[in-house]
Parts: C-alpha cells; structure tokens; sequence
C-alpha cells in the first residue's frame, strides 16, 4: 500500500485494521436495538445503504415529533455505548489516532476518511459506517470542525493546536504571496522547506504541509494541480475569460474556440458550463487573445500578430534589414499564423504592398 499507512502504524495496527469492516461493525452495533431504534438511527445517519433523513421527515413517518426522534436517536446511542464490546472501538482509535498524528493532530474529513477506509474500501455503506462510528462513538476522543470560510470540514484530536495551524497557514500565505504565481505541489514543498519557519521547527514535516493544505480554503490548487492563493484569478478564476487564458496558457498552442469550451467543462473548473459562442466573444472581443487561423485562438504574447497576412508579413519586411525570400517569409509568418502557405502566397502577390528584387527576394514597399 502506498499510504502513510505503511509508515507509521505497527503491524498490531495494520492487522487490525485490515479485520475492520465498517458496515459489518455497524450492523453488528445497530443489533442491539429494537427495531424502530435500529430504523431511526440508519435513516438519521445515512446508514447500511438507507437514504439519510432530516428529523422532520422522520416523525412523519412515525407519526412522532422531531424532539421525540432526537430522545430516540440519543437513548440508542447510549444503549449501544454501554452494552457494545469497547475493544473494537478502541482499535479504531488507536488506528485513526495514528494517521492524525502523523499529520499534524488534524486532517481534512476526506482524507481522514479516504485513510481509514484504505483496506476495506470507499463504499458509500463505508463511508456513512465511518462517519457514524468517528462522530457518534468516538467523538469524546476527536473533534469535529465545521467547515467554515477559512477551513473545510475536517478532524482533530484535542491536542492539536489551531493556533499552530493558522500560524503555518499565514506563513505559506505570505510565502505565496511574495511569489505571485501558482506553483505546483513540489515547487511549493520545496520553497516552504527552505523557509525559516519550516526549517526552526522540527514538528513541522512535509506531511504536516500538506495536510495543512488541504484542511485551509485560504490556499488552494486548480485545476491543472497548481497551487496558490485562493483569490488568484489563475487558481479561482471567476470569470470566463480567466479560465480561457488559463486554457490557452497551460495547453501552451493554439487551439480552436470549440476546444477551448471543451477543456474547460473538462476540468471541471466549477459548475459554469462553458458554451462555445460564449468563448468565440470573450475571444473576440479581447486583443490579449489572436486569431491565427480558422476559429483558431492563440495568446497575443506568445508573439502572433493580429491583422490579415498581407499585415503579418509587412511586419515581418519592415523588421528586417534586407530582402527576403518566399521560404523565409513563410517560415517567419507560420511562427505567428497557423494558416496554409497558399494563402502567404496569395497575399505575396499584392503588388501595391510588395516588392521583388532581382533575385528573386521579397521587400516592402514604401508610399
């Protein structure tokens, strides 16, 4: 397994949790209630395959109130709590106390959750178990916090200190912010390493790092798996031209507007779906952005020059200091055009513009 797992759990650990199975554990614990107990908890908490339901609904069903289903949720959850063997659940939190505090005391609710289940699977079943076992029988050794405008959902031990979190967030905002672009995880691992505060505290590891990462909204990754602060325009991009320049940037060519539209409903940028007449304008009407061929887009500062052929290659001639030839031209013009020699040709032989020496070679002509 390639997972921290391999590192820092013993064997006892591994054994254990490889027997885990956290639907079966469920049912075996939702077994010692009656049945309308066992119903009730499974629909509160999305349990053994059962669709999650608010407290409301539940008492319609029941025909019972909302503060009469909390009674029952609660008594249930004591009765399972007293009379369930405790050494099972003691393994699981000596196992998800391990994966903790190699990241720091705290960790993103998904990644948590994604470590726990590594042996026994992802199931939806799983997932729903987990939650249900970390947030209704262990939650007098974790904490859960609440996603919020500064963190996602995520868990820690009592130990862990937020004040040491928000500490290394700031530090990495500002590491950031003296960067001024996106890096990719390795680029920014290695720049937090470097720094004074990374290298003057031993508890701080890579691991703790990124962790760290994913737990904070204050920095995050695009979708190209870059890294930076979350109100960048390149990490966050809000509006649609800033997706198209990220497109057209990181795929580094020319691409039809068609394609553009494509790539970003690929990479899932946000939920905006991203319409190929609405790209064909924001192009248009953008001169940061130059049509180099047919529906075909390319970025102003790569060195593609707007205007028709005939203008691209008068560019080309006025920019030199001598006469060129037909093969120069053309090879000088499809560096800032993607269009068929035939049509530098054509503009070639606009007489009024240019000239041929005796040799041959083309010049531009002055008025």
């Amino acid at each position: 397994m390639s997972s921290i797992l391999d590192q820092v759990m013993t064997a006892q650990q591994l054994s254990h949790l490889a027997e885990f199975n956290p639907t079966q554990t469920v049912e075996e614990l939702l077994s010692l209630l009656s049945e309308r107990e066992r119903e009730i908890l499974k629909m509160r908490h999305g349990l053994s395959g059962v669709e999650k339901k608010t407290l409301e609904d539940i008492g319609k069903l029941y025909q019972i109130t909302r503060e009469r289903v909390r009674q029952i949720e609660n008594s249930s959850l004591k009765k399972i709590s007293k009379n369930f063997d405790q050494n099972l659940l003691k393994k699981i939190e000596d196992i998800a106390n391990a994966i903790l505090a190699e990241h720091g005391g705290m960790m993103s609710e998904e990644n948590l959750i994604k470590e726990l289940l590594l042996v026994p699977g992802a199931s939806s079943s799983n997932k729903a178990a987990i939650n249900f076992i970390l947030s209704q029988l262990l939650n007098h050794r974790f904490h859960f916090v609440r996603a919020n405008k500064e963190v996602h959902d995520f868990w820690k031990t009592p130990e862990a200190s937020l004040d040491f979190f928000d500490e290394v967030v700031n530090k990495i905002v500002d590491l950031l912010s003296k960067e001024e672009e996106p890096l990719t995880l390795d680029e920014l691992i290695n720049k937090i390493s470097e720094a004074d505060f990374f290298v003057s505290n031993d508890d701080l590891t890579d691991k703790v790092v990124v962790n760290f990462l994913f737990i904070t909204k204050k920095i995050k990754d695009n979708p190209y798996q870059e890294w930076g602060l979350n109100h960048w325009p390149s990490i966050s991009p809000k509006r649609m031209n800033d997706k198209i320049y990220i497109v057209l940037k990181k795929e580094a060519k020319p691409l039809h507007f068609t394609e553009i539209a494509n790539i970003i409903n690929d990479r899932t940028f946000d939920t905006r779906k991203a319409y190929p007449a609405t790209i064909h304008n924001e192009l248009i009407l953008d001169d940061k952005y130059v049509l180099v061929g047919r529906g075909i887009y390319a970025l102003k500062e790569w060195g593609f020059k707007p205007g028709v052929v005939a203008d691209v290659i008068a560019e080309i001639l006025k920019n030199t200091d001598r006469s060129l030839s037909k093969k120069e031209i053309v090879a000088e013009v499809l560096k800032k055009r993607l269009i068929k020699e035939t049509t530098i040709t054509l503009a070639l032989m606009n007489k009024d513009r240019f000239g041929r020496d005796e040799k041959g070679r083309y010049f531009l002509k002055t008025n």
